[in-house]
């Protein structure tokens, strides 16, 4: 049986994560290691809870669950915005590269916020645009697809300066698409009881379809 699509992705972030650590430090003729700049300066992710950062804090707003602790409490001393007690895997390819941590998009509030990068992951996201499940009686958990991630990316680029900044920009930027879909497969499967045929049949492609058009918005940045 072939992995599932989750699964392929963290294995290619994880290899993505070693190699770049791998390639930090590189040995001279005398024998010492000497750092080398990387030719990332910034990051910019979408995703999903795996990845968000701030996102589904600043639209849900102070006193939801993830405000509180046991959140952040294990690394940050406080609730961090991340569904976790600590750091998230963005937080470790950020420290592996030497890159700034990316702003939250919602949480920006000028363009110099947006130069060092830029988280547009949102927590309980889907893949798929709302429609998709409106148009089946279905309610979405947050309504945030890949499509609106892909939109602030898009506006994020026209606050960044002239066309060649932004080329320049983009140039030295490390593009990550985490982990999404989950929640697409839990609000038809798990919330709206269709069937696992449905859910390969026509849940999966739209999926897929989703995560391939924002792959080609960010590769023709």
């Amino acid at each position: 049986m072939a992995p599932p699509l989750s699964r392929l992705l963290v294995i290619f972030l994880l290899a993505l994560l070693f190699s770049a650590g791998a390639g930090a430090d590189r040995s001279t003729d005398g024998g010492h290691h000497q750092s080398q700049t990387t030719r990332h300066a910034r990051i910019f992710s979408f995703g999903d809870s795996l990845t968000d950062t701030g996102n589904l804090l600043c639209i849900l707003g102070e006193g939801t669950l993830i405000s509180r602790p046991p959140y952040g409490e294990t690394f940050f001393g406080r609730p961090s915005g991340r569904v976790s007690d600590g750091r998230i895997m963005i937080d470790f390819f950020a420290e592996a590269l030497g890159v700034p941590e990316p702003t939250p998009y919602l949480a920006g509030k000028t363009a110099a916020d947006f130069r060092r990068g830029v988280n547009f992951a949102v927590s309980r996201g889907t893949a798929v645009d709302a429609a998709f499940f409106e148009g089946r009686g279905l309610k979405m958990f947050v309504r945030v697809s890949l499509r609106n991630q892909a939109r602030w990316f898009k506006n994020v680029l026209q606050r960044l300066g002239s066309v060649r900044e932004r080329r320049n920009m983009t140039a030295t930027s490390l593009f990550i698409v985490g982990e999404i879909g989950i929640n697409d497969y839990l609000i038809g499967g798990l919330y709206g009881n269709r069937t696992l045929s449905e859910l390969k049949t026509v849940f999966l492609p739209q999926i897929i379809r989703a995560i391939r058009s924002t792959v080609t918005v960010s590769r023709r940045r």
